[in-house]
């Protein structure tokens, strides 16, 4: 099915009368664009927004606080996006008058020590209540499916029902990558064991350029490093809805890109130009408006615990605006639900104590769940899950090459947009910054990606965005001392980078 931007609902506000609007209040909500100034309209594309922006006469301009945003971070912050008066509906709040919002309750952390077996056996309970809430009535059910343990658990509960319910429902279970890798195996077993039949897609140098074209088009928001095969798994027919583990890691196990809810800093980082390529006048500009969308929210109070804060940091912006920015590309075709988000589990996870919060609850989790699915190897270790003395059974951890493919297969095409006359031309890139950064991203040479690889691959989306969108951007004022120390400092610290990466990886 196709979702159309201009369906008129109920509501009188045109495209917010989806399936989405039911997970205002869920961490895993969708987040449609829509017009500040004439909040009439709803779309999981920016385009129709721009369309009508640009018919009316208004002019499209540059955010330049978001470009400064990109440069420092994979994700924008707050409701911003590239355009002036364009954003994001607001996390956790529900829209209850065109461009008027209504704070939704969060529900509170806590410091439990509950009983395992007893917690164990409420918090399936709630995956199951959650899952059969998304399922309805459908008939054929997708679900994004990897080695990992998130969609472990998924696949397990999702199982749970569907034996529940004999006859109700079909599975696909969707992956990608290597076909060798062991997210790809691991996959293969667990559909293969219950039965279910299984979609695999393989990604390439081409399918990454694919990517790139299409996060430009989307509204340059995220790097096309991150939408994997998104696009094809968008055009897979017969499915009524895809279920989606993509949440676990930060409410199953509150880890973060590997940090522990315990170790998390303030989001926004000290340095919004590591790299030295941006202006100084773009730098100045922007660190007031980036500090105020990091906290720009009615769930920030004063007196909560630095655990709660920067948690609800995470959430707010990582996984909002950069894991379902991605996921937009799905979610635009086929409806699409993040299990543990519901307030009902989550709220579950919160509650314990922080200390308790960690990978050994996946591991009881996954004994209560049918097809002893902690048989199969741990994704990031190739052994058994938790158990360090396991041997790994050999198989490639990495599915993708996307750092070689940018740097070799790409680098022409990356190289010449970003020498090319719609980034230099914008007066907001510092020439020379951005000379040093191409040198220092060309001598990497780990297989994965890094955060230049991250930067590139967004300034080669962000040319895609401006050819296909009629923006303006006004030059940016600079300093040359400034501009010329950043320069320095930037270069420096990107060649430090990279060589440090390279013997990391070697």
């Amino acid at each position: 099915m196709t979702i159309e931007a201009n369906e008129q609902g109920s509501s009188g506000i045109a495209g917010y009368e989806h399936w989405w609007r039911d997970l205002q209040g869920h961490l895993g909500g969708v987040y449609p664009f829509y017009d500040r100034n004439r909040p009439d309209l709803y779309s999981l594309s920016p385009e129709p927004i721009l369309a009508r922006k640009n018919d009316s006469g208004e002019p499209l301009a540059l955010d330049t606080s978001a470009v400064a945003c990109k440069v420092c971070l994979p994700y924008l912050l707050g409701n911003r996006t590239l355009v002036k008066g364009i954003e994001r509906a607001p996390w956790v709040e529900r829209l209850v008058a065109a461009g008027e919002w209504e704070l939704m309750p969060l529900p509170e952390h806590g410091n439990l020590h509950p009983e395992p077996d007893d917690f164990v056996a409420k918090f399936v309970s709630a995956l199951e209540a959650e899952l059969q809430s998304y399922l309805g009535n459908s008939r054929s059910v997708g679900i994004l499916l990897s080695g990992g343990m998130d969609s472990r658990v998924v696949a397990g509960v999702l199982r749970k029902v569907q034996e529940c319910n004999p006859g109700q429902f079909s599975v696909v279970a969707l992956t990608w990558g290597d076909a060798g890798s062991r997210d790809v195996v691991y996959a293969k077993r667990i559909a293969k064991q219950f039965g279910w039949d299984l979609k695999h897609f393989p990604l390439t140098a081409e399918s990454l350029a694919q990517n790139i074209e299409l996060a430009g088009q989307a509204g340059a928001e995220v790097s096309g490093l991150h939408l994997h095969a998104m696009p094809e798994i968008a055009e897979v027919d017969g499915l009524d809805l895809i279920l989606a583990g993509s949440y676990g890691d930060s409410v199953g196990r509150a880890e973060f890109s590997g940090k522990r809810v315990n170790e998390l800093k303030p989001i926004l980082p000290a340095n919004i130009d590591p790299f030295g390529v941006l202006k100084s006048g773009v730098r100045r500009s922007a660190t007031d408006d980036l500090l105020s969308d990091a906290r720009a929210s009615g769930h920030f109070r004063e007196g909560d615990s630095p655990i709660r804060t920067f948690e609800i940091e995470q959430e707010m912006h990582y996984m909002r605006r950069m894991l379902q920015s991605c996921m937009f590309q799905i979610a635009r075709n086929t409806p699409l639900y993040q299990m543990f988000t519901a307030p009902s589990v989550f709220g579950m996870m919160w509650q314990l104590a922080p200390e308790i919060r960690g990978d050994r609850w996946y591991e009881r989790i996954l004994q209560v769940l049918p097809g002893r699915l902690l048989d199969i190897p741990w994704a990031r270790t190739g052994g058994r899950y938790l158990d360090h003395s396991s041997e790994s059974d050999g198989l490639p951890k990495s599915y993708h090459a996307y750092g070689r493919w940018l740097r070799n297969d790409l680098r022409e095409v990356v190289v010449s947009r970003v020498n090319g006359d719609r980034i230099r031309g914008l007066g907001l890139f510092n020439d020379k910054g951005l000379d040093f950064a191409l040198k220092a991203w060309a001598s990497a040479r780990t297989e994965g990606s890094n955060s230049l690889d991250e930067l590139m691959a967004w300034l080669a989306s962000l040319h895609t965005f401006l050819a296909s969108y009629p923006v303006t951007c006004e030059p940016a004022p600079h300093n040359p001392f400034l501009d010329t120390f950043s320069v320095l400092r930037g270069g420096l610290y990107g060649q430090a980078y990279i060589r440090a990466r390279n013997l990391l990886r070697d």
